[in-house]
């Protein structure tokens, strides 16, 4: 799903669709929406593109209501704590925002964004993925992360969510207890990896002593 920005550069104004449906705000050096625009805008606005910009606090979008698009990319570090509760947005884009805990972003949109199906993460820090030159495995853990916590998406990033994923987090959920609050699951599952790990060297001593118990009481015999 593309939604491409006809705004230049050096606009003043937004870009609007005339029905007001749509509105583009990118590459404005924003760090707020000027209360004008909002105030005209607001009601109407169902796209909302503010990407390319530096806006951190995210509460004046409590007055866009209809917004069921929200592309947010290439803003610098957007705190996630001033996320309103955006009861119809189907569409999220947070992708190369500087974001190091996905998981605080992901447990907020759950709170706030329930009818979200499209979620990109694409970029950040805290969003493993085989292209920032992450494992395979951490790139599943996070995908189970995020499925777990959103359940209702259907694409995450740049993929579909299948059904097979679907099954799979409920299984990631269990297995780490995930629940109603953040926690570093990255962590946990290196920790649970650490204790499979100890738990089979473990087992493989205790093979290693029995054998070695029946060659003594071969030889004594």
């Amino acid at each position: 799903m593309s939604i491409k920005s006809n705004m230049s550069n050096t606009s003043q104004y937004p870009d609007s669709d005339g029905s007001g449906e749509r509105l583009s705000l990118a590459y404005e050096k924003l760090s707020k929406i000027p209360r004008k625009i909002a105030e005209k805008f607001s009601k109407t606005t169902t796209i909302l593109d503010l990407s390319y910009n530096d806006i951190k606090d995210l509460s004046f979008l409590s007055h866009f209501r209809q917004l069921n698009t929200l592309i947010l990319d290439k803003n610098p570090q957007p705190d996630e704590k001033t996320l309103p509760s955006l009861p119809n947005l189907s569409l999220l884009w947070l992708n190369h925002c500087e974001i190091d805990n996905v998981q605080k972003w992901v447990y907020r949109i759950r709170d706030c964004c329930p009818s979200l199906r499209y979620l990109s993460l694409m970029g950040n820090p805290g969003a493993t993925s085989s292209f920032n030159g992450n494992s395979t495995l951490e790139h599943n853990d996070y995908r189970m992360m995020v499925i777990s916590i959103l359940p209702q998406l259907t694409h995450l990033d740049d993929a579909e969510v299948t059904s097979a994923q679907r099954v799979q987090a409920k299984q990631y959920k269990h297995t780490y207890n995930i629940g109603q609050t953040p926690f570093n699951i990255f962590e946990s599952v290196g920790r649970g990896q650490q204790m499979s790990r100890k738990a089979s060297q473990r087992r493989q001593r205790k093979k290693e002593q029995e054998l070695q118990h029946r060659k003594e009481n071969e030889s004594d015999s």
